[in-house]
């Protein structure tokens, strides 16, 4: 997968959401539930053709009939888990008039299973129970509509926030604040806290509308009419509106903000109570021409008795801001569930708290999950991954989405920044391929390039986009080189990896297994590359860390022969919750060239958990022989710590490049010479010594007999360079 070389993509594992991303790439399978009114309706049909457009691969709509379970419905969906099949993103459509079966325009909710028990479709959108059932894997929303003309309304907000052409471009960059005058809330400080810390910095014109200071309903209503992005509430409310400052459904009905929507949220109870016939939340979704383009609050009561109880609505708020407005996730669910993640994350709630569980259940979307709110001018993304390494001497092509947010895009404007020297950046113009996709073609690299490029283009509002966003503080980087790829070993079938533990080891011993444990004593709870197994420190449960040890992960002999650049890429995870020495504990990574015989340290290091990604160059411990092997060690000796370990992913390849070097150059200077016998001889007796020594040279220069490797066979030829015999 192409790297950014500054920003780091958060890992999806085990307890994390998407908590840190840049503007994730737009598509996806899309799955679409539809009560059987809608299904070949004209508006459905129409929200199909512009998903499409938008670079989704919307799945065959699954359309239950009328006394369907919603347990069979969700059995549908999880029988296109682990396909090719199976989705990112769910759209439910139809209203609930039950928590059991469909109807002909609806399809059932879920009652939460915490305290609250609040009206939910989370339970369509979890797939497994890691980490625990409850938790989302797919971005999911519901058009909560009784009738075909309702799903119309519904559809063209939908469009029209996703395909600009506003009759007042800024009200995008403005946003309502509503608190109520409740002192425990804290609601004043709360808004001007997202006003001061996310809306300004952003760009954004935040009016406050503060019952406590004389807020009214009119200013509400004025603001949104006006045209605003955000509408938001936190504060006392029912299934018929917000309290103070107050605004009910007429209210909604009677705005007058046409063509101008965004997002309209409550932190509040009950807003978002659909399974009513109709509540203040879809009031906003499902009027035509006025009100907002999706709604999220609260199904049933939050927590609001104390300023205590508050606390987890205000955090929230901040997260949501921090996703889209920090993180520029711009599609309103993987901006929520982002938020959400961070609420699990949270030490002060997490996942064992009554409040993270009810908080990921009775929050609906009314709304398309994949709603992309316009915060940028344009929207920018790559629709495919493109590899790491590129190959020499050959032009590499680069697919390149552009379609329109806030601004239209500029014909002519896409441009290729590149660097291949670390020097000035050149421009390249991109070519349009149909639609609104373009081809980035990056010139042919020579093996001692170091290629770093991005993306811009313009909008019809004299906004340039970059891409990756922080461009050129933050670009696309890639390794011209030839892989070559000796063994790949994702753990799921023994492949003659050894264990060897010390008698002083009483648990925690290397164990080829999908992994059970719940994270609660630092070990991993899924695998790194999703594949099921990965090598862990004793896999029983509850706790059955490493006592002891050392115990000592080792894997077959690879034959390196011949390769000019070989590399072992791994995932670990290191728990210790001992952070200081001496009871600090360490992975250890060492590799032999002689197939055991003798070993040399490599990697040394301890970890508070997390798979990371981990690149050794061979040639940098150990010469390139056919016998070569790689272990793992790790103990808690003595047995003073909570101590877990994983491996998985390994990949053993050659980064080859025929640079522009000859046999017998070894100091790289473009000719052979006295002055490359030196380097010749370290060569030849150390070959890490001279890889560091000369790290923009090839070793396998050395190799003048062209055998495969660099001995003492190849010191008569090396002379017969050197003197022209």
């Amino acid at each position: 997968m192409l790297r950014t070389s500054s920003w780091l993509t958060v890992l999806l594992c085990g307890c994390v959401l998407l908590s840190n991303a840049v503007a994730e790439q737009r598509g996806g399978n899309y799955l679409i539930v539809s009560a059987p009114l809608y299904v070949n309706s004209a508006p459905l049909n129409e929200f199909i053709a512009h998903r499409v457009d938008c670079g989704f691969n919307v799945l065959p709509v699954y359309s239950p009939p009328a006394g369907t379970t919603k347990e069979a419905i969700k059995a549908y969906i999880q029988s296109l888990w682990g396909t090719a099949d199976q989705p990112k993103y769910l759209l439910i459509v139809g209203d609930t008039d039950s928590s059991s079966t469909s109807g002909n325009n609806t399809i059932p909710h879920w009652i939460g299973e915490g305290s609250r028990h609040g009206a939910t479709d989370l339970p369509y959108a979890c797939m497994d129970a890691d980490p625990v059932s409850w938790y989302p894997d797919i971005y999911h929303g519901r058009f909560s509509v009784r009738d075909i003309t309702t799903l119309q309304h519904v559809v063209d907000k939908t469009i029209r926030v996703e395909t600009g052409g506003f009759s007042d471009p800024d009200y995008i960059r403005r946003a309502v604040l509503l608190a109520n005058d409740d002192p425990t809330i804290g609601a004043d400080a709360q808004q001007d806290h997202i006003i001061n810390t996310y809306l300004t910095p952003a760009g954004f014109t935040g009016t406050r509308v503060y019952a406590d200071l004389g807020g009214s309903t009119a200013q509400v209503a004025a603001a949104v009419n006006a045209g605003v992005l955000f509408t938001v509430y936190i504060g006392h409310s029912d299934d018929t509106g917000w309290w103070s400052p107050g605004f009910n459904r007429s209210n909604v009905q009677s705005l007058t903000n046409n063509g101008l929507y965004g997002l309209a949220m409550g932190w509040s109870c009950h807003t978002s109570q659909y399974e009513y016939s109709e509540c203040f939340g879809e009031t906003w979704l499902r009027v035509a021409n006025r009100g907002a383009a999706a709604y999220l609050s609260a199904s049933g009561f939050i927590w609001w008795s104390s300023s205590a109880d508050w606390e987890c609505s205000r955090r929230m708020e901040n997260y949501f801001f921090q996703s889209c407005l920090v993180d520029n996730i711009c599609e309103v669910r993987p901006a929520w569930d982002a938020a959400l993640g961070r609420l699990y994350n949270d030490p002060d709630f997490g996942p064992y708290s009554s409040y993270t569980i009810n908080i990921f259940e009775e929050f609906v979307l009314l709304g398309d999950p994949a709603l992309r709110l316009p915060l940028r001018a344009l929207d920018i993304g790559l629709p495919d991954e493109v590899d790491e390494f590129i190959p020499p001497d050959t032009p590499t092509q680069i697919r390149v989405r552009i379609t329109r947010a806030g601004e239209g895009y500029v014909p002519g404007s896409a441009l290729l920044h590149y660097s291949y020297d670390g020097g000035e950046y050149l421009t390249a113009p991109m070519t349009a391929i149909g639609g609104d996709l373009f081809v980035a073609t990056l010139p042919a690299p020579g093996c001692g390039a170091s290629p770093r490029f991005y993306f811009s283009a313009q909008g019809d509002q004299g906004t340039t986009v970059y891409l990756p966003e922080e461009a050129p503080s933050d670009v696309y980087t890639a390794t011209v080189a030839v892989i070559t790829s000796i063994a790949l070993d994702d753990f799921e079938a023994d492949e003659g990896w050894t264990v060897w533990s010390d008698s002083s080891l009483t648990s925690g011993a290397w164990q080829r297994a999908v992994p059970v444990s719940t994270g609660a004593t630092g070990a991993p709870t899924a695998d790194f590359d999703g594949s099921g197994k990965c090598f862990v420190t004793d896999n029983r449960t509850p706790n059955f860390d490493v006592d002891g040890g050392p115990t000592i992960l080792t894997s077959p002999v690879y034959d390196l022969t011949g390769l000019s650049n070989p590399y072992v890429r791994y995932a670990s995870w290191m728990y210790c919750d001992d952070t200081v020495a001496p009871a600090k504990d360490f992975l250890d990574v060492e590799l032999s060239a002689d197939g055991g015989g003798t070993w040399v340290p490599a990697e040394h290091y301890s970890g508070n958990g997390g798979w990371e990604q981990r690149d050794i160059r061979v040639r940098d411990f150990v010469p390139v022989t056919g016998q070569f092997q790689i272990r793992f060690s790790v103990s808690d000796n003595p047995n003073n710590s909570v101590t877990e370990a994983g491996v998985d992913a390994l990949w053993v390849y050659d980064r080859a490049c025929e640079g522009p070097g000859l046999p017998g150059d070894l100091n790289c200077d473009g000719v052979i010479n006295v002055f490359d016998i030196d380097p010749f001889v370290l060569a030849l007796t150390d070959e890490p010594g001279y890889a560091s020594a000369f790290p923009d040279c090839e070793v396998m220069y050395a190799d003048i007999n062209g055998d495969g490797a660099v001995n003492v066979f190849d010191i008569d030829p090396f002379v017969e360079l050197l003197t022209g015999n």
